[in-house]
């Protein structure tokens, strides 16, 4: 599944309002794809995007803490 990603710029309510509905639609599509696997193999994968996305979120925050120095 390739996907481009679409980026406009837009500050404050706007810019996290259409953020917000980008995030529920990517997981509406994600959760209804998990659904139908068996319960284990649900676990697993919600463990997977926990680990990964913790790990892209310390990346992204240590790269910040850096170009603030």
């Amino acid at each position: 599944m390739s996907r481009a990603v679409e980026v406009m710029v837009l500050k404050g309510f706007g810019r996290d309002a259409q953020l917000q509905r980008k995030w529920l639609r990517l997981w509406a599509e994600v959760g209804e794809r998990t659904l139908r696997l068996p319960k284990r193999e649900q676990d697993i994968l919600l463990e997977d995007f926990f680990t990964a996305i913790l790990s892209r979120l310390t990346v992204f925050e240590k790269i910040l803490e850096e170009s603030k120095r």
